[in-house]
């Protein structure tokens, strides 16, 4: 049986890095200088694309070690433009759905993106022959995060892919309801890495969440603050929650078991208030990134 390496958890983290490689608007991957590097694939990996302008993909590679899918997230806002991180964060806003694939409800928007690509996915996988010598990893950042978590679910039970091993994310937004995270984690390890005022984590929004950006009121001035409200009181009935084992990447990047949701909430609270009156939103770029030198890369690689 093929032996995960030490460091599969950074080098599934340059893999959903790289899948950023596959070029907006095409299919088509390029390796860059940055992730490329750091993942073993024995070829280059194939790309599995879907929706208007391809905007939902993954790569899907051979590994000495197995198979390694990576599902890519949505590409970062302007840190100047308040209203492009609104675009950004209204990905992150949909409402729950039941599916027959999937226990629970999930988030309608996550679920749709991997039903675009999720046969390509199946089909990709499977040309790599898994099995007992050869398992499946499946990871992802920020959207991809959602995206991994319903992909490994439905490639195993509903898809007979074998061997589909705990699933790694990265910043991953919540994928679905209570009722989805009891069905997955009675099928499914997995680790999800947190970053130091990440916000994406935390979104859809808890009530919680929802409750302290109110107490705000400097926020909710003009066009800007009225469509802040206006998606935070779309959310109000929500009940999204995230999967998985945390492992929560501090200010110093050290890696700890866990963090207060308490604590982590009231750190990004405070940062995207800062952020919305200078109107620079480059704290929340830096500690969403993947980049070497930022909390993600330094906690989970070194």
């Amino acid at each position: 049986m093929s032996t995960a390496p030490s460091n599969l958890n950074c080098i599934l983290l340059n893999a959903s890095g790289a899948a950023y490689n596959i070029a907006p608007g095409a299919c088509i991957y390029t390796p860059d200088t940055i992730y490329s590097p750091h993942v073993p694939y024995t070829s280059g990996p194939q790309a599995a694309c879907g929706g208007p302008f391809y905007i939902n993909a993954a790569t899907v590679g051979q590994c000495p070690f197995g198979i390694v899918v990576a599902f890519r997230g949505t590409l970062p806002p302007s840190t100047k433009d308040p209203d492009s991180w609104l675009d950004w964060l209204q990905d992150f806003f949909a409402v729950p759905v039941s599916v027959p694939s999937l226990p629970g409800q999930v988030h309608s928007g996550f679920y749709n993106a991997t039903a675009t690509i999720i046969q390509k996915v199946q089909t990709l996988v499977l040309g790599y022959n898994p099995g007992p010598d050869n398992p499946v990893y499946v990871t992802g950042h920020s959207k991809g995060g959602p995206m991994a978590s319903m992909a490994a679910y439905i490639l195993s039970q509903s898809m007979n892919v074998p061997n589909v091993q705990p699933v790694v994310t990265f910043a991953s937004a919540r994928p679905g309801d209570p009722a989805f995270r009891a069905g997955y984690e009675a099928v499914f390890q997995q680790t999800r890495y947190e970053n130091y005022d990440d916000i994406v984590p935390l979104m859809p929004p808890s009530l919680d969440f929802i409750q302290s950006l109110r107490s705000k009121p400097m926020l909710f001035f003009g066009a800007t603050g009225q469509r802040l409200q206006h998606m935070l009181q779309s959310a109000a009935d929500w009940d999204y929650v995230p999967v998985g084992n945390m492992r929560f990447v501090t200010k110093a990047h050290q890696v700890i078991d866990n963090e207060s949701v308490a604590e982590q909430t009231a750190d990004v609270i405070l940062e995207f208030v800062e952020d919305v009156m200078k109107r620079d939103f480059s704290s929340f770029g830096d500690a969403h990134s993947l980049l070497p030198g930022r909390g993600y890369n330094s906690g989970v690689c070194g």
